[in-house]
């Protein structure tokens, strides 16, 4: 029987013109959420350990590219719509 007990970290980086790596959390993400303010309208992205590749969910486009989830957290792509020059990501992973 499963413990029923969730991980979770969170924490954020400033969107650049340049793929991030997020290599700061603790444990391999199953999930990740990610938030920027992008100019008075939220944005969220949301990016799952099934879903295949870098492919995730975004508020702005749909499905979209541009998230990848590694061992010690994730790497973001610089065309993804979280990813926006200038703006504060704030993220949360669970595991």
């Amino acid at each position: 029987m499963a413990s029923g007990v969730t991980q979770k970290y969170t924490g954020s980086f400033v969107g650049a013109a340049a793929d991030i790596d997020i290599e700061t959390c603790p444990f391999q993400p199953k999930r990740i959420q990610l938030f920027v303010n992008n100019g008075g309208a939220l944005e969220q992205g949301y990016k799952d350990e099934e879903m295949s590749g870098d492919a995730y969910l975004s508020t702005t486009s749909g499905a979209d590219a541009g998230v990848t989830i590694n061992s010690d957290g994730f790497t973001v792509a610089n065309g993804a719509d979280v990813n926006v020059a200038g703006q504060t990501v704030y993220f949360e992973c669970e595991g």
